[in-house]
């Protein structure tokens, strides 16, 4: 008994793992269910918003019709409100890729604007010390210089003799004080040089998102002019329900289709051409991504 009890005890905590991970990946699966449901009931439940008063009328055709008209005025319906939820759905997307690449150009413009600040502001850094460590250097030459000028102008030979040795001593290594401060002076011009430049470059990269951002526009007014046509299609779909003239209502239905086709195909170009915008962004993060940092 003793050793069946520990042989419990040891299977114990991998069957509480296992339950734990059943359940967990239960709970995956259930999380992935509700996402594609929801997905899937957002499809259906987008079809064509007809009213009380427009949903009785069409109602009212259906049941008047005879078995293969009705199924043929079904199939007609159910092809509008395809499109219509297909319009939906792209809608939805063109808003979060647009959302998303309107975040990542901030971003980008202010890391492009930021490009090389670290190096350029060590070598400014740089400057500025070397700078502040020759100073006394040449406060001390520029001493030595006047007293050489007030000797020579009382003519003093000794005084200019003794003066000028130590001008002449001094000489050489503030030349070399000087030509350090500009050879750095040089490499910090360099570094904002190719600042300057390597900002040019990224900018005129993420400006290869213009020509697409362009093209959405159009593409959005494309978008009204098609919403705009879907309304007075639907308008006159509800027109002809309250005729209750089958033929005219399944033309209706057709040309209602039709519209909602290109209204699709204009949101689904949308959502493309955004596709094309964050294709460059995404270059361009890799080009900041490559430069060492």
């Amino acid at each position: 008994m003793m050793e069946q009890s520990n042989v419990r005890r040891r299977q114990l905590p991998s069957l509480t793992h296992l339950i734990f991970g059943s359940r967990l990946l239960i709970g995956l699966v259930i999380l992935f269910s509700a996402g594609t449901m929801y997905f899937a009931s957002s499809v259906e439940a987008a079809g064509i918003d007809l009213g009380v008063t427009a949903q009785k009328a069409w109602d009212s055709v259906l049941n008047k019709a005879d078995a293969q008209t009705k199924l043929t005025l079904k199939q007609a319906y159910d092809k509008v409100g395809n499109w219509k939820a297909q319009e939906q759905v792209w809608e939805q997307k063109i808003k979060t890729l647009h959302a998303a690449n309107t975040a990542e150009l901030e971003r980008l413009r202010v890391e492009i604007r930021q490009t090389d600040d670290a190096k350029v502001a060590a070598l400014a850094e740089k400057v500025k010390q070397i700078q502040a460590r020759y100073e006394p250097l040449f406060a001390l030459y520029s001493s030595v210089n006047r007293q050489l000028d007030a000797a020579k102008a009382i003519k003093n030979k000794e005084w200019s003799a003794a003066i000028r040795t130590q001008s002449e001593a001094l000489r050489p290594v503030v030349k070399l004080a000087r030509e350090d401060i500009r050879i750095k002076k040089k490499e910090l011009a360099e570094a904002r040089k190719r600042k300057s430049a390597e900002i040019k470059r990224l900018r005129a990269m993420l400006a290869g998102a213009d020509s697409a951002k362009k093209q959405i526009q159009t593409a959005k007014k494309q978008a009204s002019l098609a919403k705009e046509r879907y309304s007075k299609a639907l308008q006159q779909f509800k027109q002809s329900t309250k005729q209750s003239q089958t033929s005219r209502v399944l033309s209706s239905l057709n040309t209602l289709a039709s519209v909602a086709e290109k209204w699709a195909g204009t949101k689904q170009s949308i959502h493309t051409l955004e596709q094309n915008v964050s294709t460059t962004y995404v270059k361009v993060r890799q080009e900041i991504a490559k430069r060492p940092k």
